[in-house]
């Protein structure tokens, strides 16, 4: 299923008639008796405490209490996303999320349809890159049975293949949509011609032609090898104690086995970025307007660089007062909007510029966006504009953690990326920590503008100074 450029809601999806695909004792292997290893922070900000368990089967479980409403959220993540998706199968995570509700050893998949509507809470799922996310919330009293429909969802799903056939023509169907939308189509350019075959350079819900050739039996293997115990976070927000949580973790988990050959990942060290400084051409006569995306080599969530290249992203174009707004959108008045972007995930991705303008005017736009790039690079920014940034981040902080679906999220987030639990307190302080002369240096290490890798979709006939190669998507 394709994603907005926001975000998208899979529902859960689950009908697997095949016991292999279970959690079965079938080339199973155990971990070696253990008793759970627990950590507790205090969360001031929340008033309250989170803790930290590594059960013995490997699932990590991460707790918030706040009995503040009756009511509990809660996340299954996998380390399943398109990152693990196998060359030319690209798309295989993205539908195995999208079939997780179609079914389960006990339950087909009105039964699960009929049991979320009586919870009156929700159940879904999404497949990100690195990241499947079953997301639950649902008042306190009604938990144990949605939760326990969710636990059937991740271990024991049926796949059918009638099911199976009508999302991949549903997918097939959005993918075929997306084609007549310059945005998605020129970032997919982009990063594949920035990260070629690494697990990033491919679009998230694949393409036509690797959708089209998947099989129910692709489903099945990608589920035996990546939908394992050792590779899942729990995490829980709301009215409920860490001791019911762990309670009701291990009650519906603490069966499940890890398989021979489980806990593999595949390396981003096996992308190798692509020669920079190179133009794109989509040609899209039937547009009046330019779709431009520019990118260099970026970082990754926990490089050390993070905190002072999240400040420099801002400063340069990701917010509305930033240098790329200010001078292009507002004094100059050539673009629809214009910002950057900082892909910062779990392995490296780009640093970018987005933008859309008048056709007859993308290579000026391109030009000033190149000079402003190389003057974020060169120069030290003002201290004032540093700290109303570091302002910025700091009071928007809080509202990352406003609900208890958010911090049920956010908890997910922190154990994905390994941020640790003492990230409500390290993320504060690193971003005051950031300084004029470590965001230049941050600058100084991300921007080097001749190695920018440009995709244009538009109508070329139109623009006048812009050359590249020309593409046919």
């Amino acid at each position: 299923m394709t994603k907005t450029a926001l975000s998208r809601i899979l529902i859960f999806t689950t009908t697997i008639s095949l016991a292999a695909c279970a959690h079965t004792s079938t080339g199973a292997v155990s971990r070696t008796t253990q008793a759970d290893v627990s950590q507790t922070r205090n969360v001031d900000i929340l008033h309250t405490s989170v803790t930290r368990t590594v059960l013995p089967n490997g699932i990590t479980v991460l707790v918030i209490p706040r009995p503040v409403v009756p009511v509990v959220s809660f996340r299954i993540g996998i380390r399943a996303g398109s990152s693990q998706d196998p060359e030319g199968q690209y798309g295989l995570s993205d539908l195995t999320a999208s079939l997780l509700d179609r079914g389960t050893q006990k339950h087909d998949a009105l039964s699960i349809f009929r049991a979320i509507d009586s919870s009156g809470g929700g159940l879904d799922a999404q497949s990100g890159r690195d990241l499947t996310t079953v997301s639950g919330k649902v008042l306190t009293e009604d938990l144990e049975p949605l939760f326990s429909l969710a636990a059937e969802m991740v271990q024991t799903p049926t796949f059918p293949e009638e099911d199976f056939q009508k999302n991949q023509q549903m997918a097939l169907a959005e993918l075929t949509d997306e084609k007549d939308h310059p945005g998605p189509v020129a970032r997919t350019l982009l990063y594949k011609k920035m990260m070629g075959k690494g697990p990033y350079g491919h679009p998230e819900s694949g393409t036509i032609r690797t959708v089209s050739k998947l099989k129910r039996s692709d489903i099945l293997s990608f589920y035996r090898k990546w939908y394992t115990p050792d590779r899942t976070i729990i995490t829980f927000s709301g009215d409920i104690s860490n001791e019911k949580a762990l309670a009701l973790v291990k009650r519906e988990f603490g069966s499940w086995k890890n398989r021979e050959g489980s806990n593999q990942t595949r390396s981003m060290n096996k992308t190798h970025w692509g020669n920079g400084g190179k133009t794109y051409l989509i040609d899209r006569e039937d547009l009046a307007q330019t779709t431009v995306l520019m990118g260099l080599p970026g970082i990754s969530r926990k490089d050390p660089l993070f905190y002072n290249a999240l400040v420099m992203n801002q400063l340069v174009g990701g917010t509305t007062t930033s240098r790329l707004n200010h001078v292009i959108r507002q004094k100059m008045g050539l673009v629809y909007y214009i910002y950057s972007g900082l892909d910062a995930e779990r392995h490296r991705g780009p640093f970018f510029v987005s933008f859309q303008t008048h056709a007859e005017n993308t290579a000026k736009v391109i030009k000033e966006t190149r000079i402003q790039l190389q003057k974020s690079a060169r120069s030290t920014p003002d201290s004032k504009e540093v700290t109303a940034v570091k302002k910025n981040l700091l009071g928007s902080f809080p509202f990352r953690m406003d609900s208890d679906d958010r911090i049920a999220s956010l908890l997910l987030f922190i154990e994905n990326y390994s941020l640790g639990i003492d990230y409500f307190t390290d993320y504060p302080q690193k971003i005051s920590e950031v300084t004029p002369d470590s965001v230049k240096s941050a600058a100084q290490t991300l921007i080097h503008t001749s190695s920018l890798t440009t995709v244009i979709a538009g109508p070329l006939s139109k623009m006048s100074g812009v050359t590249g190669q020309e593409i046919k998507p």
